[in-house]
């Protein structure tokens, strides 16, 4: 499913995207990309089929109590920044995570 916007980089569209496995009720949502073609974006030029974030408990232990989610992680938005790009999303449905992703992931 969508995530963020897609970006315009030097090498084509880059689009994050959700894919979910089933489990429980909800299923674990994971973050995965593809580069698409500057001028036709319906060709995909790479794609990687290992996540690119998946839900990390670490950083939602402190709201544990809280949780009626777990396994969640849905990508919001992403941003250029020097070598790297921030990717924001939403962790477990309770939570704000920034990730940090080096621009040299998206050319493998």
């Amino acid at each position: 499913g969508g995530g963020a916007p897609p970006i315009l980089t030097d090498e084509g569209w880059l689009t994050l995207w959700h894919g979910v496995e089933p489990k429980e009720i909800v299923g674990i949502y994971r973050t995965y990309w593809s580069l698409l073609d500057k001028d036709d974006p319906s060709v995909v030029l790479r794609t990687r089929h290992e996540p690119l974030l998946e839900a990390d408990p670490d950083l939602t232990r402190p709201i544990e109590d809280l949780m009626y989610l777990r396994d969640v992680v849905f990508t919001t938005g992403i941003a250029e920044v020097g070598d790297h790009y921030v990717v924001a999303s939403g962790e477990a449905d309770l939570a704000c995570r920034i990730t940090h992703v080096p621009k040299a992931t998206f050319r493998a």
